[in-house]
């Protein structure tokens, strides 16, 4: 078994497909992302929008802890939670209200899935 040719070739190769999972597993990531604050910008409910700060405070951070990789997102100005969770309130935006960020997640599940799927695979 020590000396089987070409192992060593195929273990180097399939190193280099197993990071490379890793690479895009992040992409996938991040398009998901992508995906989900696109829709929260067309599907109701929307992002209220009465100055623009709360729709500008959106952030990503694609992140890799020991061997696990994941995407931390939301908002980030100080009352987004609030406005999140009021629920009831009358925003000056359309079709906008609360719960648009866990609406947003919630209705795109299967896409957001078949997204990172995507990326995972070996090419």
């Amino acid at each position: 078994m020590e000396n089987i040719k070409g192992l060593d070739n195929v273990m180097k190769n399939l190193n280099a497909e197993i990071q490379a999972i890793e690479g895009r597993t992040g992409q996938g990531l991040i398009e998901a992302g992508i995906l989900i604050r696109r829709d929260m910008d067309i599907t109701p409910p929307l992002i209220p929008i009465d100055t623009g700060n709360l729709r500008q405070s959106w952030f990503t951070t694609l992140f890799k802890k020991m061997n696990q990789i994941g995407l931390i997102m939301g908002f980030s100005s100080n009352y987004a939670v609030f406005v999140h969770e009021f629920i009831g309130a009358k925003f000056k935006r359309p079709n906008s209200g609360a719960k648009f960020f866990e609406s947003s997640i919630k209705r795109n599940e299967k896409r957001i899935l078949a997204t990172i799927a995507k990326h995972a695979k070996i090419k």
